[in-house]
């Protein structure tokens, strides 16, 4: 048997592998266009398309353009003017920098690049699967001109995978999107088939551009915020509990101008949302990030849309802390519009609309009142009774224990002080559906859910209850015995001390068994196997296990079982306590699952369902 050769690949193959990272569909090809448009420091850019890209993608830029000499050194593999030293690859400037784009491009399509300085000796060069097939004199303004025809021509598998046109299109309108929202001060337009699909002008308002990107309402929902440290300065625009989607594509972060993608930062994003948007929610927002680019490590991957960072730990807890700060000091009442309102017919309606209630009338409910859970709780006496807690409750969407948070977030959380508080405004009318609390607020009405209120409020209690518990652990009378597969032993006792800071203390009992010998207090009563369970299971899957994280999921479920439920009479006095200890909330605003406790109707979005105004 012959041993095989080795042999060096031909410049045309090695190629079509580079192209096989750095080109996927045409938005590959926008994108990469587009970042060497912008790093020739222009300040408008075309885009036009032929049958969304996959027939021909134009990128025209007003750019310092291209010499005649410059352009066919710049379809070179690793050919660039941004870095010239190793040492520059660690402190890198510019969107592009590798040198793999314009060659994995012209590797796969027909390509011609016109470019002129001067406004006045353009040329352009004609390549066809990286032979030079045509060159010459050209007129055009200063800027660069790259035109890709017939994408994917010479690898009949990749083209026969792309998506239908519009799926093209929309990745390609999606990553225009964010990339005018990471370059707000230069002007795009998207172009296809001779239609023009978005622009902006390139004007530098925020606001104004996220409006035309996602709408109006989420323009009207936008909050600001900002901070800084030694190492990283943050700034943007994010939507409050108003607004949110149910995917997280609509959080865009941005380093240096670069749109990036990382899901520690993303998780960064929505930890600060926690309890204030519903669970599987997520909000639109426009985070960037500045710093030295000496702190980033972006040659991470060809498509450049990875990033590392220093003390990246930092950076997400400033993040979150300064995202959480701007909502914990933003009135959040859900703004109910007349398109949110389903109006009902008559006939479908079997009471009224509204019951007011008396003091007098009988109550028609279990013997536990509202007094009696307030009561049941108490704020000093940290040993709560866990033994009514269990998964069958009206909150379907109760979140189970989260251990992905690669690390806790800290968010110190500061009270709103209004010059007048909402609550004090709000005049009591009466019960509905003996469910939603109605009030006159002057000139809105406002309706507070009386579950997701005493929710809020009992979480808000329970949560706090459990920051008074000690890290002390208690020695079982009867040890838990515990199970796990072969594969497993080893890893639990490769993370023994972990575990065993945790204040849980095991030994081998041979097997696949272990024996549970000691545990900590903060672990509830009846959920010692559960608990523990978890945490070991996560541990040895290298996820982050934290007490606090246990006990916002535990203080949810638990605040759930303790709280009047939905069809429930109470009483005025019981309505007053009840909108009294909302207010002293951190978060009155939203029940521990995301959801509005209170819903304000404006009297122009009643008038308009009346008809009265138009």
């Amino acid at each position: 048997m012959s041993l095989p050769t080795i042999n060096e690949l031909s410049k045309e193959i090695a190629n079509l592998i580079s192209a096989g990272e750095v080109v996927e569909r045409p938005a590959s090809v926008v994108k990469e266009l587009v970042e060497n448009a912008i790093d020739a420091e222009s300040s408008n850019i075309r885009i036009e398309l032929l049958n969304s890209g996959i027939k021909k993608i134009t990128v025209l830029d007003n750019g310092f353009g291209m010499t005649k000499d410059q352009i066919p050194v710049a379809i070179k593999p690793h050919a660039t003017s941004k870095i010239k030293t190793s040492s520059d690859l660690f402190n890198i400037a510019t969107l592009g920098f590798r040198g793999e784009a314009l060659p994995s491009i012209q590797s796969v399509s027909k390509m011609r690049i016109s470019s002129c300085t001067d406004g006045v000796n353009g040329y352009f060069y004609q390549y066809k699967s990286s032979e030079l097939i045509d060159e010459g004199i050209t007129p055009m303004p200063i800027g660069t001109k790259v035109e890709v025809e017939n994408l994917f021509f010479n690898t009949p598998a990749r083209l026969k995978h792309l998506s239908t046109e519009s799926v093209e299109l929309s990745h390609i309108t999606t990553l225009i999107n964010r990339i005018a929202l990471a370059n707000p001060n230069i002007s795009f337009t998207l172009i296809n088939n001779n239609k023009v699909v978005y622009q902006t002008d390139g004007t530098n308002n925020l606001i104004s551009l996220m409006g035309q990107t996602y709408g109006l309402d989420v323009a009207k929902n936008l909050i600001k915020f900002e901070n800084k440290n030694d190492l990283y300065h943050i700034n943007g625009y994010t939507t409050t509990n108003n607004v949110y989607r149910s995917n997280k594509n609509y959080i865009n972060i941005v380093i240096n101008n670069r749109i990036i993608r990382n899901l520690n930062i993303l998780f960064a994003v929505t930890d600060a949302y926690k309890s204030i948007i519903p669970v599987g929610k997520y909000p639109i927002t426009l985070l960037e990030i500045k710093c030295d680019p000496s702190l980033i490590d972006v040659n991470v991957h060809p498509t450049k849309l990875e990033i590392r960072f220093t003390d990246e730990l930092i950076l997400r807890e400033m993040i979150t802390s300064t995202i959480g700060k701007c909502l914990y000091q933003t009135s959040l009442v859900y703004e109910a519009k007349e398109k949110d309102i389903k109006i009902e017919t008559h006939d479908q309606l079997e009471n009224p609309y509204v019951t007011l209630i008396k003091e007098d009338e009988p109550k028609n409910i279990k013997e536990e009142s509202i007094e009696t859970l307030w009561d049941e709780f108490d704020e000093d006496n940290t040993d709560l009774d866990f033994d009514d807690f269990d998964d069958e409750d009206d909150d379907k969407d109760d979140d189970d224990l989260d251990f992905t948070i690669d690390a806790e977030a800290k968010v110190e959380v500061q009270k709103v002080e209004f010059e007048e508080s909402i609550f004090d405004t709000l005049t009591y009318i009466g019960q509905y559906h003996k469910t939603y609390l109605l009030f006159d607020g002057g000139n809105d009405l406002y309706l507070v859910d009386q579950h997701a209120a005493m929710e809020r409020c009992m979480y808000e209690k329970i949560r706090d209850s459990f920051k008074q518990e000690s890290n002390k652990s208690i020695e079982l009378l009867i040890p838990i015995k515990l199970e796990f597969s072969v594969s497993e032993i080893p890893l639990i006792n490769e993370k023994e001390q972990e575990i065993s800071k945790l204040g849980i203390k095991f030994e081998p009992f041979g097997g696949t068994t272990i024996i549970i010998r000691e545990i900590p207090l903060w672990i509830p009563k009846n959920f010692e196997i559960e608990f523990i369970s978890d945490i070991i299971n996560h541990l040895i899957n290298n996820q982050n296990v934290s007490k606090s994280i246990m006990y916002e999921s535990l203080a949810k479920k638990l605040s759930c079982k303790k709280s009047i439920k939905a069809n429930t009479f109470i009483l005025d006095s019981e309505v007053k306590e009840l909108i009294n200890n909302l207010k002293k909330c951190e978060m009155p605003y939203t029940c521990p699952h995301g959801r509005p406790t209170l819903v304000k109707i404006s009297t122009y979005e009643i008038e308009k369902m009346f008809k009265r105004v138009i």
